[in-house]
């Protein structure tokens, strides 16, 4: 029996491992079906339903994967083609605060952050996006943006509190509390490798 036990213990990093590889292949997949059909057939509503799709995966990943930032980047650049300002920044926003300090995607913030500002000059053309540039952070107190209503920004960022019901009343609400421990010092880390660049990010200005 305790050699049983002993196998199956040892055996769990090993299937974690391999279910998590599962997940990253099946994003990656989904990914690139989104943006084949963003460039080759000019469909932004394909490529919106294949995002969504690989959003749902990564939900199973680190919220702060460059795999799950990017998405959320594939998606702000397909809602800028529809024209869709707001759901545009609003994804932006979400990619750029989940790479925020992160060494994985340090490579890539300030491009993030840039994609963001030509979004924000649609969506909000009369305001200075300067502030926001120099501190990204200042976007999860947002209300229009509504950052807490994003599920891997609570994951990152928020508490989640239940509100009970009154008068007897059996449904109840949530509200989420920003958790003032988790916001990094600086969203913007040194390139550890300037000269290097992802196979996977494959988008031009």
């Amino acid at each position: 029996m305790k050699k049983v036990f002993s196998t199956v213990f040892f055996s769990l990093p090993l299937l974690c491992f391999a279910a998590q590889s599962d997940l990253e292949i099946k994003a990656d997949k989904l990914r690139n079906a989104a943006m084949s059909e963003f460039e080759k057939n000019q469909n932004q509503r394909a490529a919106l339903q294949l995002n969504a799709q690989a959003l749902r995966i990564t939900r199973h990943l680190p919220e702060t994967s460059w795999r799950t930032v990017e998405n959320y980047d594939d998606a702000g650049l397909y809602y800028y083609e529809s024209g869709k300002w707001k759901a545009s920044a609003q994804h932006q926003a979400i990619a750029v605060l989940l790479a925020c300090g992160v060494p994985e995607n340090a490579a890539m913030f300030a491009t993030y952050v840039k994609r963001l500002g030509f979004a924000f000059s649609k969506y909000r053309p009369q305001e200075d996006f300067a502030p926001i540039a120099a501190n990204p952070l200042i976007l999860l107190q947002d209300i229009r943006l509504n950052m807490r209503s994003n599920f891997d920004l609570r994951r990152r960022y928020f508490k989640t509190i239940k509100v009970n019901a009154e008068n007897g009343d059996q449904t109840h609400s949530y509200r989420y509390q920003l958790r003032a421990n988790t916001l990094p010092a600086s969203c913007y880390l040194a390139d550890p490798n300037p000269t290097a660049e992802s196979p996977e990010l494959r988008k031009t200005e």
